[in-house]
């Protein structure tokens, strides 16, 4: 039985894919996909959330497949892999800068940072022990928010606080899928949904579960608040985070879910540090599950014991 992007889009060898549909699978690695049905569905839900956003993205999603090839390291290439930090960054700065079509200082910031965090991926890969995830995203996007004050290009947007307001489950859970991609809508969280299920059921429920365990987790702690809670701000590191631990630590949903819990409890405590938080929960909960597994390989992998029977256990006081 084809899968559903067989459907739409020709099958290919790693090492024949058209450069348009690295372009796709870059923008579906914001999920850890490879799949151009689900890129395209992901640039969908974008556009319609912002516009602006939609254009950085793409042009973001263009450059990084290019980008990887110049720097080396070419074997990812066919995954899209190459696309995740670049479409992040792209992603990032309409969602906390004031950007417009006619602003030509922001689109110089865009090619910038998006050459950036593929400069830093490919150092990353190198020096670092563990899968890079969002790392380069990060470092560029806090080396941003540092030097606004400084560049007059960079206006962080700013909001007021809001005031007391009810709980909206539903609403929270779907902002939580779609703020994975900095998408802020109901249908662009529905979208990313759909996206990830054709492309893999089972990510697509892990990212369905950790939009319901982030967005329960961050409700019941109450020093949060629940306007930021309604918009998907905390529960959407839980969706990365359940799709990422599955993925990197061995396919193991009860450890998607604790990554997902544990990222959810990281959002506010690292904005305490005075950090923007963004995406770092899932990346320091994902490197935290994967340190703890290298631990329990590596000094408690002990022998199985054989099996105790029933009437061993009722034989103990």
């Amino acid at each position: 039985m084809n899968s559903p992007v067989d459907i739409f889009f020709r099958p290919v060898e790693p090492g024949q894919v058209p450069y348009w549909r690295l372009v796709l699978r870059g923008c579906s690695q914001t999920c850890f996909q490879s799949n151009e049905l689900t890129g395209l569905i992901f640039f969908v839900a974008v556009l319609i959330a912002s516009p602006i956003a939609f254009a950085y993205l793409l042009v973001a999603a263009i450059m990084a497949p290019g980008g990887r090839m110049l720097l080396g390291k070419r074997d990812a290439i066919p995954t899209g892999l190459p696309g995740l930090n670049p479409c992040l960054i792209a992603l990032a700065l309409p969602a906390a800068f004031h950007t417009g079509f006619s602003d030509i200082g922001m689109w110089g910031v865009l090619v910038v940072s998006v050459a950036a965090t593929m400069v830093l991926t490919r150092v990353s890969i190198v020096l670092l022990p563990v899968p890079t995830l969002a790392f380069p995203f990060l470092l560029v996007f806090w080396a941003l928010v540092a030097l606004a004050p400084r560049l007059d290009v960079l206006q962080p947007i700013t909001s007021s606080p809001a005031g007391p307001e009810a709980f909206h489950p539903f609403a929270a859970v779907c902002l939580s899928l779609g703020q994975a991609i900095f998408a802020g809508t109901v249908w662009s969280g529905l979208l990313f949904l759909g996206g990830v299920l054709l492309s893999n059921w089972r990510h697509g429920l892990l990212a369905l579960f950790g939009a319901a365990i982030g967005t329960v987790v961050s409700y019941y702690h109450r020093d949060v608040d629940i306007a930021g809670v309604n918009l998907g701000q905390y529960g959407f590191n839980g969706v990365l985070t359940a799709v990422a631990v599955f993925i990197f630590c061995g396919g193991k949903l009860r450890l998607a879910i604790l990554g997902s819990v544990l990222a959810t409890m990281m959002v506010p405590a690292l904005a305490s540090l005075g950090l923007p938080t963004a995406s770092a929960p899932y990346v320091f909960t994902t490197w935290l599950m994967l340190g703890l597994g290298w631990i329990a390989d590596k000094w408690f992998d002990l022998p199985t014991a054989p099996a105790l029977s029933s009437e061993s256990l009722s034989a103990h006081p």
